[in-house]
């Protein structure tokens, strides 16, 4: 995606390998993704090699957004319809081999109607959203982010601050790429700091700390999220994805591909 110089790949490759011989399995797989990505982006030259497929994904999703707007006013219980669409659209993701976003974004509003949650705290999600002074939701794909969009016009706007990432990286969601989502007319909008696809907190910017440390609740969406933050047990945390692989799904302790709302931390 970024260069088809051969010798350019054989750089790239041989670097990665020599990254991750010496690479600390006591870190995250966001943390060796964001070392993985950076060679890449510093010896092809390319500085965002996912920026074609983050448009095309936030087109079509997009297009999707209205219909399911409506869909979800109508549903017999619209906050929780559109808290599963949320959920159903972190299925977006270029990041595991085989996915198909564009297939992908045509059956979440069906994924969302049809699958059960294999974790459902979502009772105490809109409890603690009700309370909370300060809410911070942390974004994950392009694409996906029109279905945060869908869940955030039923959470309190004035309280919520939406976190992108610093910059490029896989097909997660940058500052740059929220051209037509039209999030900063709903809530208030920063980026982290970061080019780790999730949330490497000692990464991250003060600014972005500051905002971490202060808020009441934290809305984590995706697995990058969760791999870098589930060992965090003193923040009031919701992980909202789907398990997209065997790992996380295990330590989740759920079927590989289910949709999960998970409350964490002194709630």
């Amino acid at each position: 995606m970024a260069t088809d110089d051969e010798s350019v790949l054989a750089r790239i490759m041989q670097q990665v390998l020599r990254e991750a011989a010496d690479f600390s399995f006591d870190l995250t797989p966001p943390h060796m993704g964001q070392r993985i990505h950076r060679i890449v982006r510093r010896e092809s030259g390319h500085p965002d090699p996912y920026r074609e497929q983050k448009i095309r994904c936030n087109r079509l999703a997009a297009e999707l957004y209205p219909r399911l707007k409506e869909e979800v006013s109508s549903a017999d219980r619209p906050m929780d319809f559109a808290l599963r669409l949320a959920i159903a659209g972190n299925v977006i993701d270029f990041g595991p081999p085989g996915g198909n976003p564009s297939v992908s974004l045509r059956h979440v509003a069906e994924a969302a109607r049809r699958e059960t949650l294999a974790v459902d705290d979502s009772a105490r999600f809109w409890s603690a959203v009700k309370t909370a002074g300060r809410i911070l939701y942390l974004g994950d794909n392009a694409g996906e982010v029109f279905f945060d969009r869908l869940l955030l016009e039923y959470l309190p706007a004035e309280k919520v601050t939406f976190v992108v990432r610093g910059g490029p990286i896989i097909n997660d969601i940058t500052l740059n790429d929220l051209d037509g989502v039209g999030l900063e007319k709903i809530v208030t909008v920063i980026d982290n700091g970061s080019d780790a696809p999730g949330t490497v907190l000692e990464d991250c910017s003060p600014e972005f700390r500051r905002h971490f440390e202060t808020a009441d609740l934290i809305l984590s969406k995706g697995q990058g999220n969760y791999e870098t933050l589930s060992g965090i047990k003193d923040r009031h945390i919701f992980y909202l994805l789907k398990a997209k692989c065997p790992v996380l799904a295990r330590d989740l302790g759920v079927p590989e591909g289910s949709m999960v709302v998970r409350g964490s931390g002194p709630l």
